[in-house]
């Protein structure tokens, strides 16, 4: 019988109460039977990790780790290669990730027991040859495979020869032309890569035909990520295209209408804003000394051919005009649920291609003397609860909300962080919003909001 491991413990103690777990050791004593060290035939077979992984990091961030073969002077057969035997019937595959120079035409050749003539089109990606097969890696890479069956026991050369523009070999080189090869590697049945140094052709395990050279890290291999286009056959957009050159308009209060996240916001996106916000305004009515209607004023005055207006209520709806909360299902300005209705109601009026986007409220600081949560205005309420409406009429009329409040960062306990008077942004404040704001807006151009 097979047994792995021998182990006795105490109840609740993790240590071994034997010398040894192993029962070929000499701890333990054998009466009529023999303890052999040998392998289970049961013993289970794990993929190689190592390998697979190494590859994995080269293929998708790459490596400084391109070695540059370069052609004799005058006439020659260059060609870089290693011995290796093989068994009749082995099944083979040869990879090499390569990418041109001067030289543009990689050729991978063998003549004995498994033999294959495979050129490779550096330029157009194009293969030719039994067995050769090319992938684009993107940014000029491309891995050139050659997938044969052994039909001899014996050993032979695995050659990565340079061929000039057209023809083979022999021909003339001028001792400085040649391509890159990133790497090398050559499976046996489906095995671990049988070369040495597969990442550095230059080394001794190469040999060399007369007057080539290899140069280590003659260039930079980038990997897929370097090169979006050829990720799966499609470039791959964050969301950034759709919201260059967008015609924006901004409705909102002071936190909008200074310098604070919305040149951020233009920066990071590209968007052309027109700032129609204005400080110390709310949507609705006001029950205090501050004026009503500031910022829905100021609605009548978007560009009628704006492709995406942002919203942004404010806390002086809350903190200075003390507009009574209201109620969900309330549609006009005497109430801020109302407000919010109406606003974007009348912003749909005005612009009606336009995409609207709803910018959350966030807390001032404990410092702050109205515009924070845990105050109770004068009409009884909190701002956590005007907050809320903002999330459930954006909700009922499909609008999306940016929860800068909720989601950012920004807030009653990053007031320190974030605010240079207990409420408007610092420099690093308006970063934050604005970061935060284009990433959003890059997410629901993603899920195609931006389109028709």
């Amino acid at each position: 019988m097979y047994i792995r491991s021998v182990v006795l413990r105490k109840q609740g103690l993790p240590a071994n109460l034997f010398p040894s777990s192993d029962p070929a050791n000499a701890a333990f004593t054998k009466q009529n039977v023999t303890v052999t060290t040998t392998v289970s035939p049961y013993e289970p077979v794990l993929i190689s990790l190592p390998p697979l992984v190494d590859g994995l990091d080269v293929t998708v961030r790459g490596r400084m780790t391109a070695s540059k073969l370069v052609e004799m002077v005058g006439s020659g057969n260059p060609s870089v290669y290693q011995g290796r035997s093989v068994v009749n019937g082995d099944n083979i595959v040869w990879k090499v990730t390569a990418k041109k120079a001067e030289r543009n035409r990689l050729n991978l050749y063998s003549n004995n027991a498994v033999i294959f003539d495979c050129t490779f089109n550096l330029d157009t990606g194009t293969a030719t040859g039994t067995g050769a097969s090319i992938v684009a890696l993107g940014n000029g890479w491309y891995e050139c495979t050659v997938t044969k069956t052994a039909t001899a026991t014996a050993a032979t050369n695995w050659q990565q020869r340079i061929f000039p523009s057209a023809g083979g070999h022999p021909y003339v080189g001028d001792g400085v032309s040649g391509f890159y090869v990133q790497r090398s590697a050559l499976s046996i049945n489906g095995g671990p890569n049988v070369f040495s140094s597969s990442e550095n052709l230059s080394n001794s395990a190469w040999t060399k035909s007369a007057g080539v050279t290899a140069v280590a890290n003659g260039a930079l291999y980038l990997g897929l990520l370097s090169d979006p286009a050829n990720i799966g056959g499609d470039p791959y957009d964050d969301g950034s295209a759709a919201l260059v050159g967008k015609k924006l308009t901004l409705i909102g209060s002071s936190i909008s209408a200074g310098a604070y996240y919305v040149p951020v916001l233009a920066g990071l996106t590209g968007m052309v804003p027109t700032n129609l916000a204005v400080s110390g305004s709310a949507l609705g009515l006001s029950t205090t000394a501050y004026p009503s209607y500031g910022m829905s004023n100021a609605i009548a005055n978007i560009p009628v051919d704006a492709e995406l207006v942002i919203l942004e209520p404010g806390p002086n709806a809350f903190g200075a005009q003390e507009t009574p909360l209201g109620a969900l299902g309330d549609t006009t300005y005497a109430t801020h649920y109302g407000s919010l209705w109406a606003a974007c109601a009348a912003i749909r009026a005005r612009a009606p291609n336009a995409k609207i986007v709803m910018i959350g409220t966030y807390s001032g600081g404990p410092g702050h003397a109205t515009h924070r949560i845990g105050r109770i205005n004068g009409q009884g309420n909190t701002l956590v609860q005007f907050m809320k409406a903002e999330r459930e009429v954006a909700d009922m009329l499909s609008i999306p909300l940016i929860d800068v409040g909720g989601e950012s960062g920004i807030g009653y306990l990053t007031s320190l962080l974030y605010m240079s008077d207990e409420l408007h942004p610092t420099a690093t404040g308006s970063l934050r919003h604005g970061t935060f704001d284009a990433e959003e807006l890059r997410r629901l151009s993603r899920r195609g909001f931006f389109g028709a």
